[in-house]
């Protein structure tokens, strides 16, 4: 049986770290996605909660500048009724931006790429094991036939 060339061996072990590397990503990328849509997700709700907070914030300005006014200029019930719905209208606002923030607290989990991790401290013993065997194989090579080092 002939013993394969260098070239091609070379080429092999190419291929397969290009296999290798290419089943990593994948790995990386099915444990992360998920991950990073929930992510997305949070941050949305807590940017509405925060759309929802500065709407809110705007009202209780209103109200208390609506209040003031009533208060010093002895207004009519009428502006009374406007600074009681404003305020209704605020912490409305402030219930729903409450809800939208606990909500996105949860979605927010984020955990460590424990497969790929895992996966790729594998590989690289694996790899680090297959060095140390041809290094081995190489060496008996080299013994057996009387080669030295000044040859290779």
């Amino acid at each position: 049986m002939a013993e394969p060339e260098i070239a091609d061996v070379f080429n092999d072990i190419t291929a397969d770290v290009r296999t290798i590397v290419k089943g990593e990503i994948e790995l990386a990328k099915a444990e992360l996605v998920p991950q990073a849509k929930r992510l997305g997700i949070g941050i949305g709700l807590f940017g509405a909660a925060v759309f929802f907070l500065a709407v809110a914030g705007l009202l209780l300005f209103v109200c208390g500048g609506l209040a003031f006014s009533a208060l010093y200029m002895g207004a009519v019930p009428v502006v009374w009724a406007f600074t009681l719905g404003f305020l209704t209208m605020a912490v409305l606002l402030l219930i729903v931006a409450a809800i939208l923030a606990l909500i996105g607290k949860t979605r927010m989990t984020f955990t460590a790429p424990d497969a790929t991790i895992g996966e790729a401290n594998r590989t690289v013993d694996a790899v680090t094991s297959a060095i140390a065997q041809g290094q081995a194989d190489v060496r008996a090579v080299v013994a057996g036939t009387h080669i030295t080092q000044q040859h290779l």
